[in-house]
């Protein structure tokens, strides 16, 4: 069966028709902003030709002609991060509450952490971000630091070998399920050479297996949104409904219709997102909820805290519950649980590298804080700092380590030494 054939199981022909011809138009390109660093006024106005996205707040759509958001310093500094359209909506429908434990299951590269975050700024949650892949669970782990979060625990597990150890755990997860990816066809041509019907059917039982895995984690009145950016049928409807068919606490939760949505008869609760209807590359949504009363987590961590007191920790005021050490850094965060079960990669916030004679701020630690404390660059500045440069600027401070910023972004740390400003910036980012 090819992947024309396959749609026509629950579509007709000629929407399937619309369907393919899309799918040879140019892609589209947007953008999540973050709030705490940029402004929505600020940021159009550097970029007045962004277009604002009819349903999701921060969202915008943007030509990749005109602007390349990639190349752009504003990126590395956690302004915004670049993500399709139609995945933005799966965090936007999850309805996060203070002091709910989150998990995103197969996170990386980190959109929809990242996006969940950015929605809910002025909630007070915990997260654990995991991917099965190492090389993908590091690349997630780089783009939570540049975002400056706090609130995220990156780690690398097989959820499946220690979900014994999380059972009716988390009030909310994200499942963005391993597909065939043919929401992928117009940015990947290899996605679509390597399209095939028994991908598909392979994919479906791992998605089934990974669903029942979060449906085992999962709290009683809580929520999973499940999603893949795939347009078969087997891969949707059909999961969804066999895994109901197992868990008969398990419900659909409705997701109301709105322009550009697309709903089956059979699976009314759940939508599509077609290139065809909807400004974005394609998703397959649902949201699933157990049912029973939820309690908040209020465990605490196995582990006692480490009997670290130190500078920069007093100076910027780190108020966390958590002390961690991994690998000479120090990481503080807030999470319940017992992270000696995961396999870490960012514990929480790294504060800084520890050293036998001194310790050095993080990127992350940068990242993280606001711009109020932070010595202001000018544009050269600015550009020579991102090179690696070290730069020559007289200031009325005492040799220490500080932040510098740029238009009120904190780009990193610097070490102030005699009128002069030594250069932190990451080697890998330098440019």
């Amino acid at each position: 069966m090819d992947f024309i054939l396959n749609l026509y199981k629950y579509l007709s022909k000629p929407f399937v028709e619309e369907l393919v011809n899309s799918l040879e138009k140019k892609r589209t390109n947007s953008l999540i902003l973050n709030t705490s660093k940029i402004s929505e006024d600020d940021f159009i106005k550097l970029f007045p030709h962004v277009k604002k996205h009819p349903l999701l707040k921060y969202v915008y759509y943007f030509d990749k002609d005109e602007y390349d958001f990639g190349k752009n310093f504003l990126l590395i500094a956690g302004a915004y991060y670049i993500m399709d359209a139609s995945s933005l909506i799966v965090s936007s429908l999850l309805n996060i509450q203070d002091y709910d434990l989150v998990l995103d299951m197969c996170s990386a590269p980190g959109g929809k952490t990242i996006s969940l975050l950015l929605y809910n700024k002025d909630k007070d949650f915990e997260m654990i971000s995991n991917d099965l892949s190492h090389s993908r669970a590091l690349e997630l782990s780089k783009n939570i630091e540049r975002i400056g979060a706090s609130n995220v625990i990156v780690t690398n597990n097989d959820l499946s070998t220690i979900k014994h150890k999380l059972l009716s755990t988390f009030d909310k997860i994200i499942l963005d399920a391993p597909c065939s990816g043919s929401a992928m066809f117009r940015k990947n041509e290899l996605a679509k050479k390597d399209w095939s019907i028994d991908k598909v059917l392979s994919l479906k039982e791992t998605q089934i297996n990974l669903l029942n895995i979060a449906y085992d984690m999962l709290k009683e009145g809580g929520e999973i949104v499940y999603s893949t950016c795939s347009f078969s049928y087997e891969e949707n409807e059909e999961v969804i409904l066999e895994v109901l068919n197992s868990h008969k606490d398990l419900k659909l939760i409705n997701i109301p219709l709105k322009d550009g949505f697309y709903k089956d008869s059979k699976v009314k609760e759940c939508i599509h997102l077609f290139p065809n209807l909807y400004e974005g590359e394609g998703q397959f949504i649902s949201l699933l909820k157990k049912t029973g009363n939820s309690q908040k987590s209020i465990k605490n961590p196995a582990k006692a805290n480490l009997n670290i007191k130190n500078e920069i920790i007093k100076r910027y005021n780190l108020d966390f519950k958590n002390k961690l050490m991994l690998k000479e850094k120090l990481y503080l965060n807030n999470n319940p649980l017992d992270l000696s079960i995961f396999n870490l990669i960012r514990p929480g916030l790294e504060v800084m590298e520890i050293r036998k004679n001194y310790e050095i701020p993080s990127f992350h630690l940068a990242h993280y804080l606001n711009s109020k404390e932070s010595i202001s660059l000018t544009e050269s500045e600015k550009n020579a700092y991102l090179h690696g440069e070290e730069i020559s600027k007289i200031l009325p401070l005492k040799n220490d380590y500080y932040i510098v910023s740029f238009n009120n972004i904190n780009l990193g740390f610097v070490k102030y030494s005699n009128g002069r400003l030594k250069n932190l910036y990451p080697k890998g980012l330098r440019h």
